[in-house]
């Protein structure tokens, strides 16, 4: 499903309080995806619309950022309950570090581009231009925003069914792989093991305003340059060049 043109074309159909039928029929789409059914369907548009799209209509209290922080809230209570009871012989380090991953930018914005939930955010004409609708903190930020709506609108119960269809995958997959809850821990000590030294992590560039960082950091192991790593802060793309090392490594794609 790519609608990307159709939202493009319908940017000024969209006004504070009333919805087009074309974007209504978006968002209907959207729910069908998700499995839920918004009693208030204004508050699922919210979530969807970001800052830059917000401001281009002289609206800046309509952004998505109030709901994302309701979100990202209610999002570690779900997780930390459901792995509370799902691991029940873990100690408490070892939830921490998983639940740590999968709230992360990284696997929230993985469960947005397996929604393509980048096709129904508004954004504004610049932020559109710079590739917005494929940015892993834009999307991973409008998922927060997504269950702070859904919050809203059916509470509790309702948002953990849905929460959970989208992320016990994540969650068994992590638990499996331990490397993953601690990447830049579970690397070094692979590299001392095998070279006696630490892995090095450069940054090498930014990109976006400063409101919007982001941080590309070149991974080096004994002298070379294994691969490179994005995120919005220097530890999250060092974490990024981490974790895509070890998977590289574990799959036999990569020899150190």
């Amino acid at each position: 499903m790519d609608n990307r043109e159709g939202i493009k074309n319908k940017r000024d159909l969209r006004t504070v309080g009333r919805i087009s039928a074309a974007r209504m029929k978006d968002l209907s789409r959207l729910q069908k995806l998700l499995r839920i059914r918004m009693k208030d369907i204004l508050l699922l548009d919210h979530a969807l619309t970001h800052r830059s799209f917000a401001n281009e209509n002289n609206d800046g209290s309509y952004d998505n950022e109030r709901l994302e922080y309701l979100g990202d809230s209610v999002l570690g209570l779900i997780v930390n309950e459901y792995l509370f009871k799902k691991f029940d012989k873990y100690h408490e380090g070892d939830l921490a570090k998983i639940k740590s991953t999968v709230v992360s930018e990284e696997v929230l914005s993985l469960v947005a581009h397996e929604l393509v939930l980048g096709d129904y955010l508004l954004l504004g004409k610049g932020e559109e231009i710079s590739g917005g609708r494929l940015r892993d903190s834009i999307l991973a930020n409008a998922v927060e925003a997504l269950i702070g709506a859904m919050y809203l609108d059916s509470g509790l119960k309702r948002t953990k069914e849905c929460v959970l269809a989208l992320l016990k995958s994540h969650i068994e997959k992590i638990n499996r792989m331990e490397y993953l809850r601690d990447p830049k821990t579970a690397l070094q000590e692979l590299v001392q093991k095998r070279f006696r030294e630490k892995p090095v992590y450069e940054v090498v560039g930014e990109t976006g305003p400063d409101h919007q960082k982001e941080f590309i950091v070149r991974l080096v192991v004994h002298n070379r340059e294994i691969l490179q790593g994005k995120g919005t802060s220097k530890r999250r793309a060092e974490m990024d060049a981490a974790r895509s090392a070890l998977e590289k490594f574990h799959d036999g794609t990569l020899a150190f």
